[in-house]
């Protein structure tokens, strides 16, 4: 079955996993923002909407993840300037982890940000991954994080997973659309 049956994305993934989509949404409003990642994770699965504070704070732990335990990190931006909003940061840690993949709608090559050489960076222009916010990251039983999309107005669908086959099929998805090898099993 084709990856792009849809325009949405989680859409996509959905259809490969049809009892996923039925999980109830986590109602962020009486989430607790404070989770650890390690809350996160024993939960395992959970759909959401939300605004971008949620998913900040959990890129944040993601993020901090691959810097601690020195392994890959993926991560998409819908425009140039919410790369931009990062960019110091992630330039203050992309030389400590291993691989980087950092995907967005950068409409021209030359104006992407320049990170190091660990690190890939590669336009999403004219794809459903566009309108995307996902980070993804591993540990020790694959690779496992969010991934949400746009649904206007600041607020964002999606969901957090550990599951490697879940989060394989995201992975497979943007390879095949972007014509990149995308690989979390490699540490270098």
């Amino acid at each position: 079955m084709s990856l792009r049956n849809y325009k949405s994305f989680v859409e996509d993934v959905w259809s490969h996993f049809p009892a996923l989509k039925q999980v109830k949404s986590t109602d962020i409003t009486n989430y607790n923002y404070f989770w650890t990642l390690q809350q996160h994770i024993d939960v395992g699965y959970l759909n959401f909407e939300t605004n971008r504070k949620f998913l900040y704070r959990l890129s944040v732990l993601l993020e901090n993840h691959a810097v601690r335990n020195h392994v890959p990190l993926l991560a998409t931006f819908e425009t140039d300037k919410r790369y931009k909003y990062v960019g110091n940061r992630y330039r203050e840690f992309l030389d400590k982890i291993p691989k980087a993949w950092i995907i967005g709608d950068f409409k021209n090559q030359f104006l992407a940000p320049q990170p190091p050489s660990n690190a890939e960076v590669i336009s999403c222009d004219g794809t459903n991954i566009a309108n995307m916010w996902i980070v993804l990251t591993t540990r020790e039983t694959g690779p496992f994080g969010l991934v949400a999309e746009n649904i206007g107005d600041g607020q964002f669908r999606g969901f957090f997973s550990i599951s490697p086959s879940v989060i394989g099929k995201v992975v497979q998805s943007i390879s095949e659309q972007l014509k990149v090898k995308i690989d979390f099993s490699k540490k270098n």
